[in-house]
């Protein structure tokens, strides 16, 4: 199943509520939560190191953030690639 977060949202609900093998992709204002110093970052570093985490690159960009600002383990996308994503995975749950 593919995750898309298009906001932020409770890591710890979520997370328990993904399973082992899910991907998820961070888009809109969830890449915020991505950032190296935000207060959550040591929490989804943890998170994103037992599944499959992207960042939508262009939306990354939009926010001011550069792929070396953002926590490790996530692989940035262009809308190629996001695309790419959701034709990999037969489910595709939004998070909103």
């Amino acid at each position: 199943m593919l995750h898309i977060l298009n906001q932020r949202v409770e890591h710890d609900v979520f997370f328990q509520r993904i399973a082992q093998g899910d991907a998820l992709i961070f888009v809109g204002s969830a890449v915020l939560a991505l950032h190296s110093n935000a207060q959550t970052a040591d929490q989804l570093k943890q998170y994103c190191q037992n599944f499959q985490c992207y960042v939508l690159e262009p939306d990354l960009l939009a926010r001011g953030l550069a792929h070396d600002e953002i926590i490790v383990d996530i692989k940035p996308v262009d809308y190629s690639g996001f695309v790419t994503l959701t034709t990999e995975h037969e489910v595709i749950k939004t998070w909103n």
